[in-house]
């Protein structure tokens, strides 16, 4: 029991906090965090164009982890490497 708590302490950010309960208080306790972080997570990477179901599941499984980032990792756009697509060049319709 306690290897388990400490896998879900540390796949949710918990363990950080260096919490010192019993296996069960940590394992509830971060489950708890992971259920309130999963919609946070969800909203930031749908907010970003990614599937929110996906990052819904993404961030109960990992927790803070997965908010870290969708914040981070999430906010750079890649690079487009194709010049035909829609707005390249930029025209006027004034002309």
């Amino acid at each position: 029991m306690t290897t388990v708590a400490a896998i879900v302490s540390y796949t949710s950010g918990f363990a950080l906090m260096r919490f010192r309960g019993s296996p069960l208080e940590a394992i509830s306790t971060s489950l708890a965090i992971d259920a309130a972080l999963a919609p946070l997570t969800a909203l930031v990477a749908a907010r970003r164009g990614r599937s929110a179901i996906l990052w819904a599941v993404i961030g109960f499984v990992f927790g803070a982890w997965a908010l870290f980032w969708a914040l981070v990792v999430l906010s750079f756009k890649p690079v487009r490497s194709d010049p035909s697509g829609p707005g390249f060049p930029p025209t006027s319709d004034a002309a």
